[in-house]
């Protein structure tokens, strides 16, 4: 546990998020607030064990609303384990961090270099989809 506890703080500081919000639940508003209509990737932090999720949106602030629908969140939760560990958990023990805003043409390049670099363990699918360019 030390060792995966020192990883992931090495890898922290590696990365260098453009916005941080500690506590996802108090900071909602704010964070719609701040990225709306902007595309780019981000990463929630469970602030209990370190486990993160990293992903990507052309419109962040519209994928953020999915993650604080509760109705939704619970039926994704099947299937995903970020959706399932914040309704374990609860929004107020994740940090949100938008890692970077970039163009919608490059989101889902930059999602895997995050991935690549962070080792998600929310994530289940370690390859982000980049479409087949003939």
């Amino acid at each position: 546990m030390l060792l995966f506890w020192i990883y992931s703080h090495l890898l922290a500081s590696i990365v260098n998020p453009v916005l941080k919000y500690s506590n996802a639940d108090t900071n909602k508003l704010k964070i719609l607030k701040e990225i709306k209509g902007k595309a780019g990737v981000y990463r929630w932090i469970n602030n209990i064990y370190g486990k993160c999720y990293v992903g990507s949106s052309v419109d962040l602030s519209k994928r953020l609303y999915r993650y604080y629908s509760l109705a939704h969140i619970i039926a994704q939760s099947e299937f995903s384990l970020i959706c399932k560990a914040l309704v374990k958990y609860g929004y107020s023990t994740f940090s949100f961090e938008i890692l970077e805003f970039c163009d919608r043409k490059d989101v889902l390049v930059r999602e895997q270099y995050y991935i690549d670099l962070l080792e998600p363990e929310y994530n289940i699918l370690k390859k982000s989809w980049v479409p087949l360019r003939l």
